[in-house]
C-alpha cells in the first residue's frame, strides 16, 4: 500500500479451559522496538460445563471396585500407582496398576514413563478405560497394568511413574509423579517336593493322544496342556511317564495367553511324539506338575488321566478291492444334473480295506484307499484329472442328496467320501505323505486367505487359533504336518501312509462342518 511492503503473521493457539464462568485473556503485548509497544483487545467469553472424557469403545471396561485416592480433590489430573499386593511370594504374579485420573480431555499429548522393573519379569496386559463419579465430577481413568514376577526375595522398591504433559506458549509444562511402592517379596516354604521345578501359581494339567488309535513303528503324539494363573513364559516341563513300550523324541512347544478375573491366564501346550514297536493295548499313565500355590500357601501336584491306546499293525491293500471299487466309483463322478448322470448301485457296499482297521478308527472310511488307488492309478492310465477330481468331490453329491432325497436313499449312500483336498493332492503326487502335507497347506491357505507355506509351528498355531479352531484341531494338524514330513523323508512302511492320509481326510470334514456351522450364525 502507497509503495509500502506490508506483512501479516499469524500465531494461532489452542486453549482449554478448566472451569466454568466468565473468563477473560488479557492484551497481549507485542514490542517492535525498545519504546514502540503494542497490544491486542482482551477477550471475554462464558464457560459451561461439557460432557466428560469417554472411554475409547475399544478399551472400554466395565470398573472394578475403585477406592479413590484421598488426595484426589478437585484436579484436573491426577496419576496413582498401586500393586494389588505387597507381600507375595518369589514368582507370584503381581498386578501393578498405573491410574490416570482426567476430570477434562486431553489436548496435549503427555509422555509416560514407567519405573524399571529390574527385579522382576513382565508382561503387558491390556489397556483398560472407564468413567468413575469422584464428588461433583466425573473422572475418565485410564489403567496400564503390568503382571510382575519377582525374581529375588526381600524387600524391593518400585520406582515412581511420571507423566509429564509439554509446556505451551500460555502453561509451562506439568509433571506428576506417583509415589514409590516398597515390597516384600517372600521365600517360598522349604518343604518343597523333590519334584518341585519352580512353577508358581495355579494350574491345571490334561493329556490327550493323536491319533485315538496308533499304528506300529508309525510316530503318534503325546500332548500335555497346562492351563493357569502364573508365569506361563518361564513354565518348566511336566512330569512325563516312563514310556518303557514307546520310542520318544521331543516335539514342539506353543502357548497362549489371554485376560481373566484382572489376571493373566495362559496355557502352555508340550509335545512328544512316541513310536510302539508292540501291539495290543497299551496304558500311557499321567503326566505331572510340582507347583506352589502362593493362595494356599502349599504345594501341590497336578496330574493327567491315565491314556488307553490300541496299538495295531498297518492295513494292508486290497488290489482286488481297488479294481472292483475303480469300476463303482468312475461313473458316479458325473456331475449332478447332465445327461446320464449319477446311477448309483446302492445294493453294493463298497469293499472295506481292513474290518479290524476301520472299525478300531470308529469311522466307516471304507472307500479311501480303492479311491486313492484309482486316482493314482488314473495318471498312469490316463483317465481325465477332471474325472479323478469329481469323484473326490461325491461328497457335496451326498450331502444334496441327504437334504433332498428320502432317509432311506441317505442311508444308502456311503457314509464317508474323499475330501476333496485329498483329491486334488493326490492328482499331483504318488506319494501319500506328500498329499497330506500338500492337501493341508492348500486347504489352509484358501480358508485363512494367504499362503501358509514357510509359518513356523507357533506362527501357523496362532493363525489357526484367530480363525477360532479349537486347540486340538490346532494340535492335530501340527501333528500331521509334522508326522507327512517324517513319512516322506523316513524310512519307506508297509503302511505307506494310508492311515494319516485317513486322518487327514477325516479332520478336513470336520473343518468343513465347523465353517459350515459359523457361517449359519
Amino acid at each position: 500500500m502507497g509503495g509500502e511492503i506490508q506483512t501479516e503473521v499469524v500465531y494461532t493457539y489452542q486453549l482449554q479451559p478448566r472451569r466454568t464462568g466468565t473468563l477473560t485473556i488479557p492484551p497481549i503485548p507485542i514490542q517492535f522496538n525498545d519504546d514502540d509497544v503494542v497490544e491486542s483487545d482482551s477477550i471475554s467469553f462464558e464457560v459451561t460445563q461439557g460432557e466428560p472424557p469417554a472411554p475409547s469403545p475399544n478399551h472400554a471396561v466395565l470398573p472394578g471396585p475403585i477406592v479413590p485416592p484421598a488426595d484426589l480433590v478437585d484436579q484436573d489430573f491426577y496419576v496413582e500407582a498401586v500393586v494389588d499386593q505387597e507381600s507375595p511370594y518369589l514368582g507370584q504374579q503381581i498386578i501393578y496398576t498405573f491410574r490416570l485420573y482426567q476430570a477434562i480431555r486431553l489436548y496435549r499429548q503427555p509422555q509416560l514413563e514407567m519405573p524399571i522393573f529390574s527385579n522382576f519379569e513382565t508382561l503387558g496386559m491390556p489397556v483398560q478405560e472407564y468413567n468413575l463419579d469422584i464428588g461433583d465430577r466425573t473422572y475418565l481413568i485410564s489403567e496400564i497394568r503390568t503382571a510382575l514376577f519377582a525374581k529375588s526375595t526381600g524387600n524391593i522398591n518400585i520406582g515412581p511413574a511420571q507423566l509429564i504433559f509439554p509446556g505451551s506458549f500460555f502453561e509451562e509444562s506439568v509433571e506428576l509423579y506417583t509415589q514409590p511402592i516398597e515390597m516384600n517379596i517372600k521365600r517360598l516354604p522349604d518343604d518343597a517336593p523333590p519334584e518341585f521345578t519352580g512353577a508358581v501359581g495355579q494350574f491345571d494339567i490334561e493329556a490327550w493322544f493323536s491319533p485315538q488309535v496308533a499304528v506300529i513303528n508309525q510316530p503318534s503324539t503325546l500332548s500335555v496342556a497346562i492351563t493357569g494363573v502364573g508365569n506361563i513364559n518361564t513354565l518348566p516341563d511336566p512330569i512325563w511317564p516312563p514310556l518303557h513300550q514307546w520310542r520318544t523324541y521331543d516335539s514342539f512347544k506353543s502357548q497362549s495367553m489371554n485376560m481373566k478375573n484382572g489376571q493373566m491366564q495362559g496355557t502352555r501346550v508340550y509335545e512328544r511324539l512316541i513310536v510302539s514297536d508292540k501291539l495290543g493295548d497299551l496304558t500311557i499313565p499321567p503326566s505331572q506338575l510340582v507347583y506352589f500355590d502362593p493362595v494356599a500357601e502349599e504345594y501341590r501336584t497336578a496330574s493327567t488321566k491315565s491314556l488307553k491306546v490300541r496299538v495295531i499293525a498297518p492295513p494292508t491293500p486290497d488290489p482286488a478291492s481297488a479294481t472292483a471299487t475303480a469300476v463303482a466309483m468312475i461313473p458316479a463322478a458325473t456331475p449332478v444334473g447332465q445327461a446320464g448322470n449319477v446311477d448309483l448301485d446302492t445294493d453294493n457296499e463298497p469293499s472295506i480295506i481292513n474290518p479290524n482297521f476301520s472299525g478300531s478308527l470308529e469311522s466307516s472310511w471304507s472307500v479311501i484307499l480303492p479311491m486313492g488307488v484309482v486316482l493314482v492309478w488314473t495318471i498312469c492310465a490316463g483317465i481325465p484329472t477332471a474325472v479323478v477330481v469329481g469323484a473326490g468331490g461325491l461328497w457335496l453329491w451326498q450331502k444334496r442328496q441327504k437334504k433332498n432325497g428320502s432317509e432311506a436313499d441317505a442311508i444308502n449312500q456311503p457314509k464317508e467320501m474323499m475330501h476333496p483336498a485329498i483329491a486334488q493332492a493326490l492328482t499331483m503326487s504318488n506319494d501319500n505323505y506328500q498329499a497330506v502335507s500338500r492337501a493341508l497347506t492348500d486347504y489352509l491357505g484358501q480358508r485363512l486367505g494367504s499362503s501358509v507355506k514357510g509359518l513356523t509351528r507357533m506362527e501357523l498355531a496362532e493363525r489357526l487359533k484367530a480363525d477360532n479352531l479349537s486347540m486340538l484341531q490346532i494340535h492335530k494338524i501340527n501333528d500331521y504336518l509334522a508326522r507327512s514330513e517324517m513319512g516322506r523323508y523316513g524310512p519307506q512302511t508297509d503302511n505307506a501312509g494310508w492311515d494319516l492320509l485317513a486322518k487327514a481326510d477325516k479332520l478336513l470334514f470336520e473343518l468343513d462342518e465347523k465353517a459350515e456351522a459359523k457361517s449359519k450364525q
